[in-house]
């Protein structure tokens, strides 16, 4: 009786002040009721006993007492009486991990085919893919460490990232696995938890062995088990130490899944062990539970008076005509909860809301109109997401600007312009670069044409040039029949005649020039034909570059990691 006295408490003792309320409603609507009936001013005494029904006063006190006793013992039951301790296991998720991937130079190499790192970003997906009850997160970290996903009952959310994850997104080359392992102790004791795995994916131990010890113990020493899991052919002495230190288990690489098996069966035998007992908490019993039978007895002397059917009525209709009881807002905000934004966007009578039911909805026009209307920092913020989403990058940019102006310290501003001036950055040059293939495009068309006419010039020299050549022959042969008939005249006596002879040298001149220009021309036509071939070449190289551009998966976590990285986690 000691105990029950001393440990006699409320839980939540601030609804004792409810109290209040039977009592001053048994005040004032009981206690100035008169139990005899107004008759008796009237009427003489004798014929009372006539007129008045018997009990009738005897039943409106009993009405009064059922009530404030239904009602006492509802605002007690609220108010959770207790005084018994018990023991309750922890309702927090039980063995989260926290995945450590090391981004170093040493997950480069080629041992394990394609490299280590594809090796290892595929066992990850493995074990993810077969322990799916468990909350899990990714950590990856080089020089620095770095918290891409946070602990999640989503799998999914990190094998997605996976493709996205590669040594191109670090700012700075290294292997420091002790400050990988602190961060992950840190995440998982600000994230509420009192145990967990730590799961290190490496080929190494790192640069500072000694550190990575001493991290490892500390975590064990706080409940957190470090697990090791190398990526490499070769036996680790250095990693299994680590694991053994942190009180983990080490796991080989291998082909199949027997590394990835070892692991799984280790990471949910100790969320059995914790099923069973190991993580307890106390907590006090609440006993109001028990006292709620007290209102229910009450309420049975209401229903057969149908006082409680009435009540009943009113609170089914509420719920049926939802308008009958709330304002158009209240309406509004219900259905934007509900999901249905088209009749948040009619009923919401605030711009804001209407703006957001209308972003929601996808009407991105309508929800910039609604979200001009203010001009704070949270306003100006909206209208860059409106705008971005339409499409309207640029003006999204002058927002986000505006929203910087009045807030410098505005993060989520800053990370939205630095990714939209990444895009109209990247769309720029996806522009010239369209515009160069054009005019590439162009320039070749005209060179093909240019070159087809040089071809059919080519053919009208050369058959002038045969032409000519014909015309030539035919002259030499008059040249040496005249050389012939004019030595016969010598021989002869008489003199030669001279004028057709330098008639035909003449001629023979004029056709000699004349030959010795389509060979100029020639040489000219086929430097411009080499010069064309070239330039021919040099644009295919560019489209063949073009094309073998890599998209960047994981621009936004660089982008990410380099905002992190800037912060200066370490400064050395």
């Amino acid at each position: 009786m000691q105990s029950f006295l001393a440990d006699f408490h409320f839980l939540r003792p601030e609804y004792l002040w409810l109290l209040l309320l039977p009592a001053l409603l048994y005040w004032f609507c009981f206690r100035g009721i008169k139990n005899i009936s107004s008759w008796e001013g009237v009427c003489d005494k004798n014929l009372l006993e006539f007129l008045l029904v018997k009990g009738s006063s005897s039943l409106r006190r009993g009405l009064a007492l059922t009530a404030m006793f239904g009602f006492v013992g509802a605002i007690l039951a609220i108010a959770g009486p207790s005084w018994e301790k018990q023991e309750t296991p922890d309702l927090l998720p039980e063995n989260p991990v926290m995945i450590l991937l090391s981004l170093s130079s040493d997950m480069d190499e080629t041992d394990l085919t394609p490299n280590r790192l594809e090796r290892a970003k595929y066992k990850i997906i493995d074990l993810l893919t077969q322990t799916p009850d468990i909350q899990s997160g990714l950590i990856v970290y080089s020089n620095e460490p770095f918290l891409i996903s946070p602990l999640t009952d989503d799998a999914k959310i990190i094998i997605n990232l996976m493709p996205a994850v590669g040594r191109d997104i670090m700012p700075s080359n290294g292997d420091r696995l002790d400050r990988a392992i602190d961060l992950a102790r840190e995440s998982l004791k600000n994230a509420g938890y009192g145990k967990g795995s730590i799961l290190v994916v490496a080929a190494d131990a790192g640069q500072s062995f000694e550190q990575a010890l001493q991290a490892s113990a500390k975590a064990k020493e706080q409940n957190f088990t470090v697990d090791v899991l190398a990526v490499t052919k070769q036996n680790n002495e250095k990693l299994n130490m680590i694991a053994k230190r942190g009180g983990g288990v080490f796991a080989s690489f291998s082909a199949n899944d027997a590394d990835i098996g070892k692991i799984a069966r280790v990471l949910e035998e100790r969320i059995g062990d914790l099923k069973k007992g190991e993580n307890q908490q106390t907590v006090w019993k609440d006993f109001g539970y028990y006292l709620c039978i007290i209102p229910l007895i009450c309420c049975l002397f209401f229903f057969r008076r149908g006082i409680l059917g009435i009540c009943l009525l009113f609170v089914f209709a509420s719920q049926a005509e939802a308008g009958f009881f709330l304002n158009d807002n209240q309406e509004a905000l219900r259905a934007f909860n509900q999901g249905d934004y088209a009749k948040a966007a009619q009923k919401f009578d605030l711009s804001q809301w209407k703006a957001s039911s209308y972003y929601r909805q996808g009407d991105y026009a309508k929800a910039l109109e609604n979200f001009a209307t203010g001009s704070d920092v949270t306003a100006l913020y909206n209208q860059g997401n409106a705008l971005a989403k339409g499409g309207k990058i640029k003006e999204a940019i002058q927002k986000y600007e505006e929203v910087l102006k009045q807030d410098p310290q505005h993060e989520d501003a800053a990370f939205n312009l630095e990714y939209l001036k990444q895009q109209q950055n990247q769309q720029q040059q996806n522009q010239q670069q369209n515009q160069e293939q054009n005019q590439d495009r162009q320039q070749n068309q005209e060179q093909q044409e240019q070159n087809q006419d040089q071809q059919q010039q080519q053919e009208q020299g050369q058959e002038q040039n045969q032409g000519q050549e014909q015309k030539q022959d035919s002259a030499q042969k008059q040249k040496q029949q005249d050389q012939q008939q004019s030595q016969a005249q010598a021989q002869e006596g008489q003199a030669p005649e001279q004028a057709p002879q330098d008639e035909a040298g003449a001629k023979q001149q004029q056709k000699d020039d004349a030959d010795s220009e389509p060979q100029e021309n020639k040489a000219a036509q086929g430097k411009e034909v080499e010069e064309a071939q070239e330039a021919d070449e040099k644009v295919q190289a560019r489209e063949q570059q073009f094309r073998e551009i890599p998209e960047d998966p994981g621009g936004l976590l660089r982008a990410f990691i380099r905002k992190e990285y800037l912060k200066n986690r370490y400064e050395e």
